[in-house]
């Protein structure tokens, strides 16, 4: 069978990527699939959609296998843990049939994205641009792009929903690669597919100076750089993954941040490209834990536990000693980070100067939102900031995120080992 080239298969497709904010609620699904199948038809292009599990979806699940087992095989921490982007594939490439527009739902393993190393935090090395080709634009009969499943046929899907954040490895298996790298999915599969631009929509107004949920007057940056937003990322901000920022770069993709579905408009949002500026920014590391230690040498031998790894942590020194931000699926039942005390009650502020320094504190978690407000008066002061647009209060959480498993927190206690069964 012919090999699909770019040149062959037509104009390069929309790719488009949605948070699970965008599925805080079941009709979430025809709105995406409607904005989407509009696009497709005002610009005649096909369409990727990459989607990721519904809001609070993944934490459930991630919640259920600690507390079946603390330090889970990887294999089966990624195939639970990829469920809930499976579940949004099938929703999404059912409501786009809803709407007349017949879509392919793929797995990890169809799309062409490729990754190594551990299962549920694998590292994206390849994207193989000819199986969304092929799914995309078709093949004829005869081995060629012109027949019935061409470009202007029937055979074709033109419309592929891909599952955020998951690859396949070199045995064939769908691997995970990490939280919140939906965005590397996207950039990755635009950058193979050699569209423009690749566009993240979520449920903020773009690329802010500060979490607008929590600093209601933050700046929605009009244009950002790679590396000014590739800085943000690695400080701390969960704004777009800081490998899809470097994958974007590598191949020349623009992102552009949208929100969605608060409007509609084509200029909206943030785009991040090649000559954008940098920019100030404060970062609240709400989901990250404060580990305090007995002695810096005990702080780094944790560090590098985790950093072999795969995650990221942040060291913080006060005058009341030794501490370590890390990622709440750091393991405290595994290595040095064991013998280290949990501070639930603190909370890191980064604040991070357009020059690319950076300052941390450590506050009172309760104390957080106004720390964070008076951090950002300081670098935007009131009088010369602009407005933006209004957020509501708190993030959405889809109270369908339970599809697979209900929330443990909620759950019965277990039985005792001598209950009648």
């Amino acid at each position: 069978m012919a090999q699909l080239t770019a040149r062959d298969a037509g104009p390069p497709p929309l790719v488009m990527k949605f948070g699970g904010s965008a599925f805080a609620e079941l009709d979430g699904f025809t709105r995406v699939a409607r904005y989407a199948a509009r696009r497709r038809a005002e610009e005649e292009r096909p369409l990727v959609v990459v989607v990721s599990a519904m809001s609070g979806t993944t934490g459930r699940l991630r919640r259920l296998l600690d507390s079946l087992a603390p330090d889970p095989p990887a294999d089966a921490a990624a195939m639970l843990l990829t469920s809930g982007e499976t579940v949004s594939v099938a929703l999404l490439a059912a409501a786009l049939d809803a709407e007349g527009v017949p879509a392919r739902p793929l797995a990890a393993t169809d799309t062409g994205l490729l990754a190594d190393r551990l299962s549920d935090r694998a590292r994206l090395h390849r994207a193989d641009p000819g199986p969304l080709r092929s799914a995309l634009y078709g093949l004829g009969g005869d081995g060629g792009p012109d027949g019935e499943g061409g470009p202007g046929g029937e055979g074709g899907s033109r419309v592929v929903v891909v599952p955020g954040g998951q690859a396949a490895d070199p045995a064939g298996r769908t691997v995970m690669l990490g939280r919140n790298s939906s965005d590397l999915s996207a950039v990755a599969l635009a950058g193979a597919l050699d569209a423009a631009v690749c566009e993240l929509y979520s449920d903020v107004p773009g690329v802010c100076t500060a979490d607008p949920y929590l600093v209601p007057d933050a700046r929605t940056l009009d244009r950002i750089g790679y590396t000014g937003l590739r800085r943000m990322s690695r400080h701390g901000a969960k704004v777009v993954h800081d490998s899809a920022v470097d994958w974007a770069e590598r191949t020349g993709v623009r992102l552009h941040c949208r929100p969605f579905p608060w409007t509609a408009g084509p200029d909206a949002g943030t785009l991040v490209a090649p000559d954008g500026p940098s920019a100030a920014a404060v970062i609240v590391h709400q989901t990250d834990e404060v580990w305090r230690f007995r002695t810096p040498a005990e702080r780094r031998r944790a560090a590098e536990d985790l950093h072999a790894r795969e995650l990221r942590t942040i060291p913080v020194d006060t005058r009341s000693g030794a501490y370590l931000v890390t990622p709440r699926e750091a393991n405290p039942s595994r290595g040095p980070l064991a013998a280290a005390r949990l501070h639930d009650d603190l909370c890191l502020i980064t604040t991070l100067r357009e020059d690319g320094a950076a300052d941390r504190i450590l506050v009172r978690r309760a104390d957080a939102e106004r720390e964070a407000r008076r951090c950002h008066d300081l670098l935007y002061p009131p009088e010369h900031r602009p407005s933006t647009r209004t957020v509501p209060r708190t993030k959405p959480r889809s109270p369908h995120s339970s599809v697979l498993v209900a929330d443990p927190a909620a759950s019965p206690s277990p039985l005792p080992p001598d209950a009648p069964m």
